[in-house]
């Protein structure tokens, strides 16, 4: 591949470095969840198209997905803790209808990023402006609960008790604080076969037992209505990995 700066997509000089991949080169966790989902085949290497960011916002990601590459991976939000990512480039073509997400938890935080996911989305063909709604708004639940209850692991029960309010936004300011719980990640697949559209948000928090999991509104539960909301606009939902993955599933 070309890696000319004429490849890179908006932002400071050298956030940006596309290339061709194999496992070594991007976080092995990062590599792991990719292989897992989208079966890239590990005797050969498991090489795919990709794009690592040393930081990401809006107008990166957006020229990053620009360049069609399977894999869009933040390394870190702090530049200086990114390491050498220019080493020999390696020849692969990319994977084709799908692509993967993973930024950190304070970059995902300060961005709309189902708003993104969805411009992609159409940009490539696959969603129409008609499903669009639905599927922006199940995503958008999908990544907030990821971010505020997986990552920073503040319960949904916590606005129900006196001040509870004032007691999720000094959890939220603390948890966004703390250097550590900003770098985990937040990972979303998105694949289309047909007239069918996966999208899965896999975070690093804790979990939870999905089979606590409200049913209907009627059901009296605190939480966990945000998936009775997904359920109605989705096809399917289905959550694994002890509560830290969301599969979302549409019809197109």
């Amino acid at each position: 591949m070309d890696g000319s700066p004429a490849c890179l997509p908006p932002g400071p000089a050298g956030a940006v470095r596309p290339f061709s991949v194999v496992r070594d080169r991007v976080p092995a966790e990062i590599a792991a969840r990719v292989a897992a989902r989208f079966g890239l085949n590990e005797a050969g290497g498991g090489a795919a198209a990709a794009v690592l960011l040393a930081q990401a916002d809006r107008d990166i990601l957006r020229g990053a997905f620009g360049l069609n590459r399977f894999l869009t991976v933040e390394l870190t939000e702090r530049e200086e803790g990114t390491g050498a990512i220019d080493a020999d480039w390696l020849g692969a073509p990319p994977v084709e209808q799908g692509f993967y997400l993973s930024l950190t938890t304070g970059t995902a935080y300060g961005l709309q990023c189902a708003v993104l996911v969805c411009d992609e989305l159409a940009r490539r063909g696959v969603l129409t402006p008609e499903r669009r709604g639905n599927v922006e708004l199940c995503l958008h639940e999908a990544i907030a609960n990821a971010i505020v209850h997986g990552n920073l692991g503040i319960p949904s029960a916590t606005k129900e008790q006196p001040e509870g309010y004032r007691l999720f936004s000094r959890l939220l300011r603390e948890r966004l604080g703390d250097g550590t719980v900003r770098q985990r990640r937040i990972d979303i697949f998105a694949r289309w076969a047909g007239d069918s559209l996966s999208i899965a948000v896999v975070d690093q928090g804790n979990g939870f037992d999905a089979a606590a999991l409200p049913q209907d509104t009627d059901s009296g539960a605190h939480s966990g209505r945000g998936f009775v909301f997904m359920r109605a606009l989705a096809r399917r939902i289905h959550v694994t990995d002890g509560g830290r993955c969301t599969l979302l599933q549409f019809d197109l």
